[in-house]
């Protein structure tokens, strides 16, 4: 049943863009402006697998500072990391990947289905799962539960609402895999993308000012959000575009940006994770001596795009690694999936405060995102067509980036 919902969900996204966007808009096939065919072995082997778990895992640690508590060095190690906060990575990452995706694939329902089954499978174990957590932490626990309270609060979880928390999860003190917040707006770019390269024609040479003007209305937005009073009457509107794609969705048009100008930003970026990585630290250093603020998730773009550019750069030099490293294991997912969940239940089962609870939540994590990548998300991604790279079983370098023979 749920391999046949999964497989409707892009013919459903699919009939309402056709709704939305004018058929002009959505040509596939078209000459891309930023990437020419001499470049696609430039983008065959790459880092992103590894920069993606590292990314989950800072989010993983931080989150496990923060709630477990583990005593000495505590400050100093979640300082270190809030310089490289995950969730903006994540997002200029993806939008590296998807735009590159969605430019490899033949059909916008190819698109979707590709993106359904890269996120949903996976999820929706993760939801048996938290209802799993939910027992064992005892039903006592809980608030009153009601039938349409529990249906809304799963409906959510299945379709795009994960940041919906019902009021019968609010007696528990972290709330229930809370850190999900940030699939809906994941869920989000893939569907406005399309809209985007239709609508602003970014196939176009005139795209890129285009891309920029989007991404300083949605800075404008993260800064009012961030740094404006907020009266009694514009809270409300605050949180709720805190929970959107609006205030982060210039974070993505970076990675975006990357991908289509790859041709002209190479050569500053190729090769060159020392320097990048050099400049970004000196640059951290002025704003710790200077106190000024790089803003974790909100992050101020003084620092995201040259966090970007390392990033990035850190991609494409010695590209092999991630694949000696991980064999193309992608476990950054089902990491960013459940360690929320297990802390939840560690602080659920009153474990004490400190290292060994802080130990046990990234271990047990890291064995559930292996689980979850081995038993349910590979199997699931060898069913995308017209992928960037194909699932390999760890043993070669498959063939990415090029689309396979007809």
């Amino acid at each position: 049943m749920a391999m046949r919902l999964s497989n409707r969900i892009p013919d459903m996204l699919d009939t309402l863009f056709h709704m939305v966007v004018p058929r002009a808009c959505r040509k596939f096939g078209e000459r891309d402006i930023g990437l020419s065919d001499g470049l696609a072995s430039d983008w065959r082997v790459n880092n992103f697998d590894m920069l993606r778990l590292l990314a989950a895992l800072q989010v993983a640690v931080v989150h496990s500072l923060g709630i477990l508590k583990p005593g000495y060095f505590t400050r100093l190690l979640g300082g270190g990391l809030d310089r490289f906060p995950g969730v903006p990575i994540f997002f200029v990452i993806s939008g590296i990947l998807i735009s590159k995706s969605y430019e490899n694939s033949d059909s916008l329902r190819d698109y979707l289905r590709n993106r359904c089954l890269r996120i949903f499978p996976g999820l929706w174990v993760c939801l048996v799962v938290s209802v799993l957590v939910i027992l064992a932490l005892g039903v006592g626990s809980l608030g009153r539960i009601t039938a349409p309270d529990w249906l809304l609060w799963w409906a959510g979880q299945m379709s795009i609402f994960q940041n919906f928390q019902a009021t019968f999860l609010m007696p528990l003190s972290t709330g229930l895999n809370r850190s999900l917040w940030t699939i809906p707006i994941e869920l989000e770019f893939y569907i406005v993308l399309p809209a985007l390269y239709g609508i602003l024609r970014l196939r176009t040479r005139l795209g890129n000012m285009r891309v920029l003007a989007i991404a300083l209305a949605s800075l404008a937005v993260q800064l009012l959000i961030v740094n404006s009073h907020r009266s009694v009457g514009l809270v409300r509107v605050y949180s709720t575009l805190q929970v959107t794609l609006v205030p982060y969705l210039w974070m993505f048009l970076v990675g975006v940006s990357i991908q289509r100008n790859w041709s002209t930003v190479r050569g500053w970026l190729s090769g060159r994770a020392h320097w990048w990585g050099l400049g970004y630290l000196m640059l951290c250093a002025a704003a710790k001596w200077l106190r000024v603020d790089t803003g974790g998730n909100n992050m101020n773009p003084v620092y995201l795009l040259p966090l970007a550019g390392l990033i990035v750069s850190l991609a494409m030099s010695a590209p092999k690694l991630s694949h000696r490293i991980l064999r193309h294991n992608d476990v950054s997912y089902g990491l960013y999936l459940y360690h929320m969940l297990v802390i939840d239940l560690l602080v659920g089962l009153a474990a004490p405060w400190g290292w060994a609870s802080f130990a046990a939540a990234i271990i047990v994590s890291l064995g559930l995102a292996a689980l979850s990548w081995i038993l349910i998300e590979k199997h699931y991604l060898r069913g995308k067509r017209g992928a960037l790279r194909a699932v390999s079983d760890g043993s070669s370098v498959p063939a990415a980036y090029v689309r396979p023979a007809r």
